[in-house]
């Protein structure tokens, strides 16, 4: 493929995209890319920029996600999408770099079910797009796997059952992972997740959806009302390759402050850089009813439908010649 020709591909795969979520009656939104106050999440840490203005400077953020002021829009649409460049200090990888794009998108009044139906026929529709190259198959319905299942199938054990540490602690030292004594629950579930159960998952021959992830890991999303031990969590994957992670959001503001407040400490002790409050975010979670959202990395999605292994490779110029 010569490089006009993968430069054409790449753009008809970025117009199926706009032309999934156009013909559904989303609307587009463009957002601000330098920002007040992002998330206070304690393993995503943004890039700072102090930008001159008259009288003075204001110190912003490169968002690492357009969420936050995408759901102080929801309030005036019921459907809306963005393909966004986003900032993420310290990821440089195959398949990462620190600047790179997400596309997001928000269902006001809706369940997170409808986002599932939402991955399939847009990986369908940019299959079509992308002419024979890409390599997974689509042509069957997903998977639809929950986090407790899989690890009753692949770690032999209920992740469901073991959401005290020192349950979690026994479960690793009977299966023989390694874990340091430091180890929070997040992390023993990590451990165990990498070991056991992620490169079971990794063989399946179609995308798969990893559903209701345990409640210490709900993020910004909302508890199960069937079972509270888990969330309203899901990430899509294709082979071992995370694609997008969707929720059925939290929209309670006083809950969601508890959160940002939880996140802001454990930003605190690891003597990272703490963030602004955005109370307008807030004001908006209040006028919003249940909802669901998901973040899609726009450029793996590119390497799977183009075949390719390098993330430069889809790349109109590499990041590291930018």
């Amino acid at each position: 493929m010569t490089p006009e020709e993968r430069l054409r591909q790449r753009a008809r795969i970025i117009r199926a995209l706009r032309t999934f979520f156009d013909d559904q009656d989303f609307i587009e939104v463009d957002t601000w890319v330098a920002i007040s106050a992002p998330a206070p999440e304690p393993h995503i840490e943004t890039a700072r920029v102090v930008l001159q203005i008259p009288n003075g400077t204001s110190t912003r953020y490169l968002q690492p996600s357009p969420e936050m002021q995408m759901k102080r829009v929801m309030p005036n649409a019921p459907r809306i999408y963005q393909i966004a460049p986003v900032f993420r200090q310290g990821d440089l990888s195959p398949r990462h770099t620190p600047e790179f794009r997400l596309l997001e998108w928000y269902r006001r009044g809706s369940s997170w079910l409808q986002l599932l139906d939402d991955c399939e026929g847009l990986l369908r529709a940019c299959a079509a797009a992308a002419g024979g190259s890409t390599r997974i198959d689509v042509s069957r319905p997903f998977l639809r796997i929950s986090m407790e299942h899989a690890f009753l199938e692949h770690a032999g054990f209920s992740i469901l059952d073991s959401l005290e540490r020192q349950a979690l602690v026994t479960r690793l030292r009977e299966r023989r992972v390694h874990f340091a004594h430091s180890d929070s629950w997040n992390d023993l579930f990590h451990r165990a997740f990498l070991t056991l159960v992620e490169p079971k998952l990794a063989r399946l021959a179609q995308p798969f959806f990893l559903h209701g992830y345990p409640a210490p890991l709900q993020m910004y999303s909302r508890l199960s009302p069937e079972d509270p031990r888990m969330s309203e969590r899901f990430e899509l994957y294709v082979g071992d390759m995370e694609l997008a992670n969707g929720y059925g959001e939290l929209v309670n503001p006083d809950a969601t402050r508890a959160r940002f407040a939880g996140d802001a400490e454990a930003r605190r002790e690891a003597q990272l850089q703490p963030y602004p409050i955005d109370e307008k975010f807030f004001d908006a979670l209040g006028r919003l009813p249940d909802s669901a959202g998901i973040a899609l990395g726009v450029d793996r999605l590119l390497m799977l439908m183009m075949g390719a292994d390098h993330i430069d490779a889809v790349a109109a110029v590499p990041w590291s010649q930018a």
